[in-house]
């Protein structure tokens, strides 16, 4: 975000000046529902191009009638977010296929959030989410972790993990999944699985990485289940056991998980299974999974539990090939 000084001077070079005065004391002060108004009528015409997201933005902002002091922060950055566009325009390609009636659903939980309705904020996280601006999310999240929402805390242990929005911090990122995983949360009791099992931040615990997989495969997690088939097949923090890791990864793929489908599919390859074989990648390719459509091609090209069919093997490298798969894309030139 530009420093509040170099934003205030561009607005008064472009000629806002009642902006550029009142933009500080919007900023450092309570927020004035009719100043704030005020500045956006000054700034926004009619003929004004705004990218999606931001007009989003300035829809969500230019409806507010009440807020709770505490989400003031994050009203005055969505106002520096919009004047930003307006006085050094991205010319953004940001494209939402939001209706009407969407578009007054995402003004009304914007509303909501900013009265401190825990669910709005929760909402309106995702559907900034949805659109990319995880820099929107974020705060919202973090405002909800702060008050101890166990899902908002695990989107927070993410955001740290994966450093896009704020730096990488694996200390932040274990705490949030620890409180997160303590409360319940299910993905955030698989990812603090993780830490564990990697040694990530704290010291490595294949016992205790163990159990907590356990407590979230409990809850439903088909990733965690996806761990446990892989520890018990390789004795990772147990005893072997291809019983077990079997179940586990039969488990795993049952409740969605394509890496699952995928090694079932290829065992069952292995062993001659070919239908087998194809119900598996099926499974996968069914939730997206491009590695599954460019197996699920194999298959079909090579007689694999089904009579060669180069027209559906063609059609399931296609669908991989879209989705960038490189082998499905040297399959079809080669076909």
């Amino acid at each position: 975000m530009v420093e509040l000084q170099d934003l205030r001077k561009e607005l008064n070079n472009k000629g806002f000046t009642y902006t550029a005065v009142q933009l500080e004391n919007v900023i450092k002060s309570d927020v004035n529902i009719d100043v704030l108004q005020s500045i956006l009528k000054e700034c926004i015409s009619p003929t004004l191009y705004l990218p999606d997201d931001i007009n989003l933005l300035y829809n969500q902002l230019s409806n507010l009638t009440n807020f709770s002091e505490e989400y003031r922060f994050i009203i005055t950055r969505n106002l520096q977010e919009i004047l930003m566009e307006i006085v050094t325009p991205t010319n953004g390609l940001s494209v939402i296929y939001m209706e009407d009636e969407e578009l007054e659903e995402a003004i009304i939980l914007y509303q909501n959030a900013v009265l401190g309705d825990v669910q709005a904020q929760l909402e309106l996280s995702h559907l900034y989410k949805d659109i990319e601006r995880d820099d929107w999310a974020f705060p919202w999240f973090e405002a909800l972790g702060k008050a101890g929402n166990a899902e908002a805390l695990y989107w927070v242990g993410n955001y740290y993990y994966m450093g896009n929005v704020v730096d990488k911090d694996l200390k932040k990122t274990y705490l949030s999944y620890k409180e997160a995983a303590e409360k319940g949360f299910p993905d955030a009791i698989n990812n603090y699985a993780d830490m564990y099992l990697r040694g990530e931040y704290i010291e490595k615990d294949l016992t205790r990485a163990l159990e907590l997989f356990k407590q979230a495969a409990k809850k439903g997690v088909p990733e965690a289940m996806y761990t446990l088939g892989y520890m018990y097949e390789n004795g990772v923090g147990t005893k072997m056991d291809l019983t077990k890791s079997r179940d586990w990864y039969t488990k795993s793929a049952l409740a969605g998980d394509v890496f699952a489908a995928n090694k079932l599919g290829h065992e069952a390859v292995e062993h001659g299974l070919g239908e087998e074989a194809i119900s598996w990648y099926k499974m996968a390719a069914d939730h997206g999974d491009s590695y599954g459509e460019f197996n699920l091609g194999h298959c079909y090209e090579n007689g694999i539990g089904t009579p060669v069919n180069l027209k559906r093997a063609k059609t399931w490298y296609q669908k991989a090939a879209l989705k960038g798969d490189k082998q499905a894309k040297v399959r079809l030139k080669e076909l």
